[in-house]
């Protein structure tokens, strides 16, 4: 009887072993299998994202390169636009199209209070009371000749086709009518226009005349002489632009 419950004690003891052992190698080859399928699985993905951020990679590469080239286009573009800008605004400067300032000379010019005189002026010659065309021409020029940048008349901005006549008793510039007193306004070193209008004989023909019929001849230096544009139109009827294959040298 002893015997019999300890055989069977021994049967449960083994069926129990068998089966702990049994499960623990199930476990074991389940939890291998996973991890081995976990691992290629983990691969695979791996692999493939690094497919993906390759690509990626190379996709943003020829983004940035595009980007890179529109760049550049657009900064050529600009500093061709700025070069151009520039080009047209020393242009315009040059042509008189643009109100200046700087330092200059003011040379004030009107006619003598005697003029109203008939009967002082009758002993002398009319003309000597007033200022005429032709020295405000000689005046112009010699500033010109001094280094002038800009000059003006009676705000009336003086350009390559400007002309300075009189009609009568009356004075034109620009066409329009312009009365005393004359303003002349002109930027540039104000020594050597001082310097170029004192060399001019009609500088010495005014100062006399200043002094003996009593004109108005003033010129001073400045330091902040204002011009404006030329306001006018400006026609060419028969200058036309020459091409560079055109463009020949002319012998004097």
């Amino acid at each position: 009887m002893e015997w019999d419950k300890r055989s069977q004690a021994i049967t449960v003891v083994t069926l129990v072993c068998f089966f702990i052992g049994l499960s623990i190698t199930v476990q074991w080859r389940t939890q291998t299998e996973i991890n081995r399928m976990a691992s290629a699985t983990s691969v695979d993905e791996l692999t493939t994202t690094l497919i993906q951020t390759e690509r990626s990679k190379e996709a943003l590469t020829t983004q940035i390169d595009d980007l890179r080239s529109q760049l550049d286009k657009y900064r050529e573009g600009e500093n061709s636009k700025q070069t151009l800008q520039q080009t047209l605004e020393k242009t315009r400067l040059a042509a008189g199209l643009m109100a200046v300032e700087g330092p200059g000379v003011i040379i004030t010019l009107d006619d003598s209070p005697l003029a109203q005189q008939l009967d002082t002026i009758r002993k002398n010659d009319p003309n000597q009371y007033y200022i005429h065309d032709s020295y405000l021409r000689d005046l112009v020029n010699a500033l010109w000749t001094g280094g002038a940048e800009a000059v003006s008349i009676n705000n009336q901005r003086l350009v390559s086709t400007s002309e300075i006549f009189c009609g009568g008793t009356t004075i034109f510039v620009n066409r329009e009518l312009v009365t005393p007193p004359f303003i002349i306004r002109a930027v540039g070193d104000p020594k050597t226009l001082m310097a170029s209008v004192n060399m001019v004989t009609t500088s010495l023909v005014l100062k006399g005349y200043r002094q003996q019929f009593g004109i108005v001849f003033d010129p001073v230096a400045g330091d902040k002489v204002q011009i404006p544009n030329y306001k006018g139109d400006i026609k060419f009827q028969y200058a036309h632009v020459v091409t560079g294959d055109e463009a020949v040298e002319t012998k004097p």
